[in-house]
């Protein structure tokens, strides 16, 4: 038999035995020894019986009470934990943040401190794997379970990788650290406990080591290619110097000491955030004469389409990729990226006698331990005899490769 108000404003507040009550479809109300009304419904999720606490009479009056069964009924035939599912809806009412509102905070408010290359990548990682997987329709982040998070990052691998769910983690892991210490975040989140080979794989150390004639091959290709000349000496200047990409990208001829044959990286192009001095060898000497022909001595030394910005980052990539292409038609070439230039340059200077340090220093790296304190000597005389033996060899076998 249904319940009714006239029943339930009798038990109110009054000293009893506690007993249940049933109403319909499953609800029903609790009344404890002093008269607190508690509607119950009652369900089976994982084939166990569980009783889901609604709220109490009559803050919670018979018609809403009624209102919860459909939503209770739906999450059952969808297969969803009632118990979970009410948390959500409650919690969203109260405005609990979602793991992407917590991501956007980041970009907004973290992310701007960083370098340009990097708020780049941050920015490209949230909008395209946190923010539409997790946004207002998923669970608020301080809910969600381990299940939860193990389902998202099927999700992830599905439509990328295994590589780019590991690398999803731990940037939601230093997302999530960020907001704790905020207080916007309760702390212990459980995806905290998760390692990258529990959602994917730990990202590739690459291991490509070009030899001097594949080097030389691609200088040839280089030279007969119809890109621009700044395209082109950018790629050049990448491999001759083993410097970053991003360090060649966003010279400028203000960071040229011609006088004294220096170039130098200031910090905000620099990884370490610190500053780089590499020599100018003669090599380098004839590209950036020909880049000053061209573009003139003053503003990007490899500017892009617009000539007030520098060239960008997917364009070389994407010269690089095609200049392999003909390489692989050609010789059948492995792959190789513009990154693969300082691992090149390392290995086969060091194979030439140059000595570990200052092939650390050629390539940008701080030195670690007591040397790193007490030791700034950046041996730009040894750097610069390492540069010029470097170039010899790589002409040596252009020579070689067009005697052939």
């Amino acid at each position: 038999m249904a319940i009714s108000d006239t029943k339930l404003r009798k038990l109110l507040d009054k000293n009893q035995t506690p007993c249940v009550l049933s109403h319909r479809d499953s609800l029903s109300v609790r009344v404890s020894a002093k008269g607190t009304i508690t509607w119950q419904y009652r369900c089976r999720v994982d084939n166990k019986q569980v009783i889901i606490s609604l709220g109490r009479y009559p803050g919670l009056s018979i018609k809403e009470a009624q209102d919860y069964i459909p939503l209770l009924q739906n999450w059952l035939s969808q297969d969803k934990d009632p118990r979970t599912e009410l948390k959500l809806m409650r919690n969203q009412a109260k405005g609990l943040p979602t793991m992407a509102k917590v991501a956007t905070d980041w970009l907004n408010k973290k992310v701007p401190d960083l370098k340009e290359k990097t708020q780049t990548l941050y920015t490209n990682q949230v909008g395209k794997w946190i923010v539409p997987l997790l946004n207002d329709e998923a669970m608020p982040l301080d809910l969600m379970t381990i299940k939860d998070w193990f389902t998202y990052f099927d999700k992830v691998k599905e439509q990328g990788s295994a590589k780019t769910t590991g690398t999803i983690l731990v940037r939601i892991k230093s997302i999530i650290g960020w907001a704790e210490k905020r207080g916007e975040a309760k702390p212990f989140n459980p995806v905290l406990t998760l390692n990258v080979n529990d959602v994917g794989e730990q990202a590739t150390i690459g291991q490509r080591v070009m030899r001097f004639d594949e080097i030389a091959k691609l200088w040839i290709q280089i030279e007969s290619s119809k890109a621009t000349p700044a395209t082109k000496a950018c790629l050049q200047l990448i491999y001759i110097t083993g410097a970053r990409q991003s360090e060649v990208r966003l010279a400028k001829w203000e960071h040229f000491d011609f006088d004294n044959n220096i170039w130098t990286v200031p910090p905000e192009n620099s990884k370490t955030n610190q500053a780089i001095r590499r020599p100018i060898s003669k090599k380098m000497h004839s590209i950036l004469n020909t880049l000053a022909m061209v573009y003139g001595k003053s503003g990007y030394l490899i500017p892009g389409n617009n000539p007030r910005k520098p060239v960008t980052t997917h364009s070389i990539n994407r010269y690089c990729c095609r200049m392999w292409d003909h390489l692989f038609t050609k010789y059948k070439t492995p792959k190789f990226l513009p990154h693969d230039a300082r691992r090149s340059i390392s290995t086969l200077l060091s194979e030439n006698g140059i000595a570990p340090h200052v092939t650390e220093k050629m390539l940008g790296h701080t030195m670690r331990g007591v040397m790193a304190i007490y030791n700034k000597h950046d041996w730009i005389k040894e750097q610069a005899e390492g540069y010029e033996l470097y170039c010899q060899l790589i002409e040596a076998a252009i020579k070689g490769e067009l005697s052939v």
